[in-house]
Order: structure tokens, then C-alpha cells, then sequence
């Protein structure tokens, strides 16, 4: 007997009574909860269509403003709408095609300096999702005024999961060649400069992939950091640590950058004497 398949079974049986669920106002949180839960265990050609014919659903939520909006159930909704998308490429699509970019830059924006961590983090992972090898979607955030609020969130004082999540956001802009002089402009070096403080490797991989994509091709982006001496003290001290062999090895290709171009030398020949 092909327990795997018995296994798949049962998840798809509890998601078709969670998606039933969520027309019970008193069962909705809960089945909301529940259907984030069972996505993680979901293999891709088993969705069931009860759920993605739910979708629309999930956007209401999303849609939702002000005193009208229930942030809980819109952490949930980002969570499983971001779930779907990593599900397939077609899904991603198709969720992507209603609209989702416009609609999560208008919740981040809402609760970027709010104490709504959980919706915060998981609309943030739900954006990059959307992002993952869309170089439109990384335009048309940038047309919305989306990246604001994601760089405000790029904050070391803030949780670390949720400083990850912002950073991975703006990793995903990066990849897309023609978004990096908006991010640039906007104070993405310096944003993602001032992540490289933390002890986290997850948060300091990302801030030096983000430096490591802004800066290749841009004097500009080099000096800017060169000239920020708390950020050069912290890229050779990543260098010089043993227990994170990655960040050490990004770290090492971004200074090799920094030193290889005169106009930074001065600036860098400071910043190790301070």
C-alpha cells in the first residue's frame, strides 16, 4: 500500500473541508490557520480545485482597508497565496495575473511602522515569490512606489526574520538588471549596508548578495559604500570570521571590488585605521 499516496489523500481531504470551512465565519480563522498549515504538506499536481477556485477569496481579504481589515486573516491569506505560487509556475501566474503585486504593496505600505510583524513578514514572503524570475513584476513594483516601504523594513533594530524577509524582497528586485538604479536611488546600499551588523547569517547573506548586485557594475554604488566606514569595519570583519564560510567568500569578492577601484582606496585605508 502506498502510504505517500494515503498521505496525499488526507491532505487534500482536509483542505476541501477547510476551504468548505471558510464560508462558516465562526470556522474561518481557523480553517485559514489550517490551510497553511497543509499547503506545506501538498505536492504540486494534487491541489485541489476547490482551493485555488478559493483564491479570489484569499484577495478579498487582501483587499480589505482600514478598520475593515482584519490583519490576522491577511497574514494568513499572503501565507497561502505565497504557498500556491511556490507551488508551481503556473499557479504563480495565475496568481500574479490578479493583481497580487498591487494589492500586497498597498498592505506592506499600511503596516510598515505598525507592531503587525506577522503580517508584515508573511506579505513580505509572499512579494518575493511573486518576484521569483519576474523581472515585470520587480518593474511594476517599482512603478507602484513599492520599494519604500519594503527598504523601511530593511531596519536592524527589527526582528530578524523580518529584516531577512525584507532583504530577500530586495534581492528579488536586484535580480532584475533594469531595477537596480531605482533600487540604488532609493537607498538600497545603504539600507542593505547597515544589515551587515547583525550576527545573523541569514540576514547578512542576503545584505551582501543585494551589495554584491548593486555594486558590480556601479562606481557610484562602490564609493557610496567605501565612504561608509561602520559598513567597510563590518565587511572585513565578516571576512576575517571563520564560522561562515559563505558571507566570508561574498564578503571577500565585494572588498576584492572595493579595493580594486582608486576611488575607493582612501576611504577604505580610513576606515581600517579608525
Amino acid at each position: 500500500m502506498d502510504t505517500a499516496a494515503i498521505t496525499q489523500a488526507t491532505v487534500e481531504r482536509l483542505i476541501r473541508t477547510e476551504v468548505d470551512n471558510l464560508q462558516n465565519d465562526e470556522k474561518k480563522a481557523q480553517a485559514m490557520a489550517g490551510l497553511c498549515i497543509l499547503l506545506t504538506q501538498l505536492q504540486e499536481p494534487s491541489v485541489p480545485d476547490e482551493l485555488i477556485g478559493a483564491i479570489p477569496f484569499f484577495f478579498s481579504l487582501l483587499a480589505a482597508d482600514g478598520a475593515e481589515a482584519d490583519r490576522g486573516m491577511q497574514a494568513n491569506a499572503a501565507a497561502v497565496l505565497s504557498g500556491l505560487m511556490a507551488l508551481s509556475d503556473d499557479l504563480q501566474n495565475k496568481i500574479i495575473g490578479q493583481g497580487i503585486v498591487g494589492r500586497l504593496i498597498v498592505v506592506i505600505s499600511a503596516v510598515a511602522d505598525t507592531e503587525e510583524r506577522t503580517l508584515q513578514l508573511n506579505a513580505l514572503a509572499c512579494l518575493t515569490e511573486c518576484l521569483r524570475d519576474k523581472e515585470q513584476e520587480a518593474d511594476a513594483l517599482i512603478a507602484a512606489g513599492g520599494l519604500e516601504p519594503v527598504l523601511r523594513l530593511c531596519d536592524p533594530a527589527l526582528p530578524e526574520r523580518l529584516q531577512e524577509a525584507a532583504a530577500d524582497v530586495v534581492c528579488a528586485v536586484a535580480c532584475a538588471d533594469g531595477a537596480r538604479d531605482a533600487l540604488s536611488q532609493q537607498g538600497a546600499v545603504e539600507k542593505l549596508a547597515g544589515l551587515l551588523a547583525t550576527p545573523n547569517h541569514d540576514v547578512r547573506v542576503r545584505a551582501l548578495m543585494g551589495l554584491g548586485m548593486l555594486l558590480s557594475k556601479s562606481n557610484d554604488n562602490q564609493l557610496l559604500l567605501a565612504k561608509n566606514s561602520a559598513a567597510v569595519v563590518n565587511l572585513l570583519a565578516i571576512m576575517r570570521q571563520q564560522e561562515d564560510q559563505d558571507c566570508r567568500i561574498v564578503a571577500r569578492d565585494i572588498f576584492a571590488g572595493l579595493a580594486g577601484n582608486s576611488q575607493c582606496k582612501d576611504f577604505i585605508a580610513q576606515a581600517m585605521r579608525a
